[in-house]
């Protein structure tokens, strides 16, 4: 009987030992799985930080959006065919060429639009102010739904120029370090109603790392007579400068998106372009001319047209941006105008 309990006793005491030591494995893991997780958390919060600190655009904050001031109430240059009288609108693609007109209007008294994807795939939208709502003349909009709503309010500048706006008919682009580079043209003065430039015009740009307030960059990107509309990629290891000249469109070149060179023209009817690239590695061109027109090129000298991708009755439509939402969704943001 004694022999039988020693027994027992020696079978409790071996279970409740291989309890403990099962119990502390599993405690090992448990410790070693949070520590990875922390670690993984860490990791990740190390890394936003890290995007913050060197400068990366990822997203707008559509909370910070605000205009400067109420819209006017009349065209403060009594020009009936300016920014005061325009609105942006926008049209949809599945093949990135021929767009159908939604008649979605997105933004009231603007003009010259260019669009972005950023690459928290928020949309947005750098224009002239027509409605005067911007000291530095420009605005800023943002879409968070694909290009359904949007957000707008006041782009900022910061600049040591003196002028009666900062800029107009903004390009933007995301640089290699993460910024928001925006290029923009600059007049010497007010426009004259119903005439073109007359003076040698200026582009200018600045960069940004919250996609709302700029800093002017020293210098002076491109200079020539009665350009206006700059638009800007690279192509390569060449960056392209596509302007115009009314209905003309000139080009000029870079080896760094800083100093361009005047090269020639591109064409002499169809202006105001944006360029894209492709997924086959060729870029497209989209213009005014006709309503709105394209042509593609493999190196940004010559081109193939492609026809007219929009056009509508009786306005005028000008201005084109085009940006990917997906393989086979393409958005068309543009300028609309009696």
């Amino acid at each position: 009987m004694v022999r039988n309990q020693s027994g027992i006793g020696h079978l409790v005491l071996f279970l409740l030992v291989l309890v403990v030591a099962v119990g502390g494995l599993i405690g090992l893991r448990v410790i070693s799985s949070d520590k990875k997780s922390e670690s993984s958390s860490s990791a990740a919060s190390s890394q936003t930080s890290a995007d913050k600190q060197s400068g990366k655009i990822d997203k707008i904050d559509s909370s910070k959006l605000a205009f400067d001031k109420p819209a006017a109430t009349s065209d403060p240059f009594n020009d009936k065919k300016g920014p005061f009288y325009h609105d942006v609108y926008v049209a949809s693609s599945t093949d990135g060429v021929h767009f159908s007109n939604s008649q979605q209007q997105i933004i009231s008294k603007a003009s010259v639009p260019d669009a972005i994807k950023l690459p928290s795939g928020q949309l947005v939208i750098y224009a002239v102010d027509g409605g005067q709502r911007s000291v530095s003349g420009l605005l800023v909009a943002v879409s968070e739904d694909n290009g359904k709503t949007w957000q707008a309010g006041s782009l900022q500048v910061k600049t040591s120029r003196t002028a009666y706006s900062v800029g107009a008919d903004p390009q933007v682009l995301l640089t290699d370090d993460g910024k928001l580079r925006l290029y923009y043209l600059v007049f010497t003065g007010p426009p004259t109603s119903g005439q073109p430039p007359a003076s040698v015009n200026k582009v200018y740009s600045a960069t940004s790392t919250d996609g709302i307030n700029f800093t002017e960059e020293q210098g002076v990107r491109f200079e020539y007579a009665q350009i206006t509309d700059p638009d800007v990629i690279k192509i390569g290891a060449t960056w392209f400068m596509y302007a115009a000249q009314g209905s003309t469109q000139i080009y000029a070149t870079s080896s760094d998106g800083s100093s361009f060179t005047y090269k020639g023209v591109t064409r002499q009817k169809g202006s105001v372009s944006k360029t894209v690239a492709l997924s086959d590695g060729k870029y497209r061109q989209f213009y005014c001319a006709d309503g709105i027109s394209s042509s593609a090129t493999a190196d940004g000298v010559s081109w193939t047209d492609e026809g007219v991708n929009l056009a509508v009755a009786g306005k005028i439509i000008c201005d084109p941006s085009p940006v990917q939402l997906a393989a086979d969704n393409w958005l068309l943001v543009y300028k609309l105008a009696n």
